[in-house]
């Protein structure tokens, strides 16, 4: 199951890239990253109280409820800000092969903060993912 949902969420961000390109154009790079944040905070209270009841944040530790708040501001305005500004500078189709470094990032973070290790074959698909961003981001138009 959890691989469809991958696929899903792949999907579903490559819509999002689409709609943000086309809305950059028309509201601007911050009115962009505001709405995304109202709506998005809208939306998940809403689907968090009917999924998960509102009584699980009541329940939530201070240390759990304020690292969920740090990646939400280093998320939507970090990299949704980041990545609107580019989409409306080079395209959707190299933002989002650009934004395929994450795992390359993710890795290096989770080795230094999480002292997590990392495999010939996580080294290996992260050296394809950064020669294929190459690639894109040396094309011509």
């Amino acid at each position: 199951m959890g691989i469809y949902l991958s696929i899903g969420a792949a999907f579903l961000f490559a819509v999002s890239q689409i709609s943000i390109r086309q809305g950059v154009k028309k509201l601007g790079v911050s009115t962009g990253v505001a709405l995304m944040l109202v709506s998005a905070t809208v939306a998940t209270a809403v689907l968090a109280s009917l999924l998960d009841k509102v009584e699980v944040l009541l329940t939530a530790s201070t240390s759990g409820i304020l690292l969920f708040a740090l990646a939400g501001v280093i998320h939507f305005i970090g990299g949704w800000g980041f990545m609107n500004a580019s989409a409306s500078r080079i395209g959707p189709t190299r933002v989002s092969a650009t934004t395929s470094l994450t795992p390359l990032f993710a890795a290096a973070l989770a080795l230094v903060s999480l002292n997590q290790t990392i495999n010939l074959y996580i080294v290996g698909g992260i050296m394809l993912i950064v020669f294929g961003i190459y690639i894109v981001s040396t094309s011509e138009e």
